[in-house]
């Protein structure tokens, strides 16, 4: 239901007094040029002067409603922001009718000629409700996404530091009796798996492929190679992520494909969360 639709709820003290100074002006300015509901019949020396108060009322009242619904812990939506406009355009009227009654016409009060206010508060004050509306949907909406490229742009540009970084990087992948030891740039790595008590490592060595059985548990293997994009995906698998040439799957598993592998490697659910956004950043789906 559209009214049930998220609206973009961004508003500080200072954008709200600032918003309402300037619907205050402008309803001051379309109520001098249109002088709509018999202004124009209103004659006296000081005409404008005696309107300048509805454009105070104007302003007050939207800059009432707009800081009491800062207080409102709900989830802001279009049905709200309506209900929003409904009580300011009655307030509004509230304060319009009291001044004409009480001090211009000063005529007696009565329900009928508040709902006759209201009436032309509402007739003058939905249509300009409606496109401030709209125009603060579509401003705030565009506002987010940009906020939300701009977030995606600086975590990729953290990436690819990181990336940078660990280029000039050297493991040292040492056995647990010390009768293996390897050391390989980040690049080099690809794969290692669990085999009992020892590890089975892929890798390059001067741009050859090499296996490697080594004696020691995945998990001490992992505190030796484990950076941004080696990580560990599945209880029995550490993977470096730049090597995977294209991944498959959903939240139940994902299966990758790494460069020289002849085999797809499994990533289990545990593993999901903090490998897959980066692995979008790697590898493509097939």
């Amino acid at each position: 239901m559209i009214l049930d639709v998220a609206y973009p709820d961004s508003e500080s003290h200072q954008e709200i007094i600032l918003t309402s100074t300037l619907v205050g002006i402008l309803f001051y300015v379309l109520l001098i040029i249109y002088q709509p509901f018999g202004t124009s019949q209103f004659e006296h020396t000081y005409k404008y002067l005696l309107l300048f108060p509805y454009a105070v009322m104007t302003s007050f009242s939207f800059c009432t409603v707009n800081l009491l619904s800062l207080q409102w812990k709900k989830k802001w939506t279009i049905g709200l922001e309506l209900f929003k406009a409904f009580l300011i355009l009655f307030l509004i009227s509230i304060f319009a009718y009291l001044y004409n009654s009480l001090y211009l016409s000063e005529v007696q009060l009565s329900v009928e000629n508040f709902l006759y206010m209201f009436a032309y508060t509402a007739a003058l004050g939905i249509p300009v409700s409606s496109i401030y509306i709209l125009a603060r949907f579509i401003y705030l909406n565009n506002k987010d996404r940009s906020n939300e490229v701009r977030e995606n742009y600086q975590h990729i540009e953290k990436t690819d530091n990181c990336i940078e970084e660990e280029d000039n990087l050297k493991l040292c992948i040492v056995s647990d009796y010390a009768n293996f030891h390897q050391e390989m740039d980040v690049d080099d790595f690809i794969l290692a798996e669990a085999a009992d008590n020892y590890c089975i490592l892929h890798f390059y060595e001067k741009g050859i492929l090499k296996k490697e059985m080594v004696r020691i548990s995945l998990t001490k293997l992992l505190d030796q190679v484990e950076c941004d994009t080696i990580q560990k995906v599945h209880r029995s698998f550490i993977v470096n992520l730049r090597k995977v040439t294209k991944f498959k799957g959903n939240t139940a598993g994902y299966k990758i494909s790494l460069e020289n592998i002849d085999r797809e490697v499994t990533v289990s659910r545990n593993y999901i969360t903090p490998v897959i956004p980066l692995l979008k950043e790697f590898a493509v789906r097939p």
